[in-house]
């Protein structure tokens, strides 16, 4: 029998997943923050926290395929970064860098099946380098920054693949890209309308004049990410009610006086604890995420709480809203393209 939507949207899963994963998200995150906070350097803090979501992509796999795949990954987010930092210094460039990237990450992906979270990273670290205005002398660094998060990734993967004892499972066949189109052939009008729409999400975000206009743009990429209309149409709801949540203890978190290094620690635990979550309910993921967001925000530049609290609710809903719309226009055309397909 069938659950009602309700049901859905609250129901709490069961992933069978190993502890030691959470362990290399959590010492990831924490020795990129602490290698910033040593070396009086908080930007490395700031920018390698996001070279680590390379970690997110670890599967048990052979120590070399496992290594080519998160340096492939690592290295896609680390360009993908820099050519969003790269487009503030052109404005009209940015809703077009966004979207190229999209296309590739959401090509790419699907073709070479690296599941969840699949190019959501890309088009992340993408949008938050566009809404980041840096000197282009600068540019180069804050990538090195951020390739450091990508190196501790590497070895903190290493070390978890000798600790797991799970099975290796079987090695795939090598195919070629054009066999892999063949096998799937929608994957490219999949990708043009991903990216149209990121597109359309940044160029409003921008329009609308967003103190963080990355915001909307990462809550429209997160919508698309789920697997179906009726599963977007849940993360919609999860995405909204638990960005409330998570405003309310970010704005407690915020106003406590916390030194530097309390404030990291309390960020590696956010960090942990949205990853025990997301798997199994993503509205309770989200009670820990805008906190933890908006304390990395602060981390390097001091800005007015509330209208940072503002902002990120408007940003998240209207993002979260044009993920939903995005998603059933997406259904439907490539329910008529299917149609189509089949019937030559």
């Amino acid at each position: 029998m069938e659950q009602s939507f309700f049901k859905e949207l609250i129901h709490y899963n069961k992933p069978k997943e190993s502890p030691f994963r959470l362990l290399g998200a959590g010492l990831c995150m924490i020795s990129v923050l602490f290698t910033g906070y040593l070396t009086h350097q908080l930007a490395i803090s700031s920018f390698g926290s996001l070279g680590i979501f390379t970690f997110l992509y670890y599967q048990r796999l052979p120590l070399k395929q496992l290594i080519m795949r998160l340096s492939i990954v690592g290295s896609f987010l680390t360009v993908a970064n820099f050519l969003g930092m790269l487009s503030t210094h052109a404005a009209w460039t940015a809703p077009i860098v966004v979207a190229i990237v999209g296309f590739l990450g959401r090509f790419f992906f699907r073709l070479y099946g690296i599941a969840k979270p699949g190019p959501f990273f890309i088009v992340m670290v993408t949008a938050m380098g566009a809404s980041t205005k840096i000197p282009l002398t600068r540019i180069p660094v804050m990538s090195g920054y951020f390739f450091i998060g990508v190196l501790f990734s590497l070895l903190v993967a290493t070390i978890l693949h000798f600790v797991e004892n799970k099975p290796l499972p079987a090695i795939e066949a090598r195919k070629t890209v054009k066999s892999r189109i063949d096998d799937d052939p929608a994957v490219v009008i999949d990708s043009l309308l991903y990216s149209g729409f990121l597109f359309f999400a940044v160029y409003l975000s921008m329009s609308l004049q967003l103190k963080n206009p990355y915001w909307l743009v990462v809550s429209c990429a997160s919508i698309l990410q789920a697997d179906n209309l009726r599963a977007m149409a849940h993360r919609n709801v999860q995405r909204i009610f638990g960005t409330i949540i998570g405003l309310a203890i970010a704005a407690f978190l915020l106003y406590l006086p916390l030194s530097v290094f309390e404030t990291l620690l309390i960020i590696t635990v956010l960090f942990v604890t949205v990853e025990y979550f997301v798997k199994r309910n993503y509205a309770i993921a989200q009670f820990f995420t805008t906190p933890m967001a908006l304390m990395l925000s602060m981390l390097v530049r001091q800005q007015y709480l509330y209208s940072l609290i503002q902002f990120r609710f408007l940003g998240i809903v209207l993002g979260s809203l044009l993920g939903l719309l995005a998603g059933w226009l997406m259904s439907t055309s490539l329910e008529f393209y299917n149609r189509k397909f089949h019937s030559n």
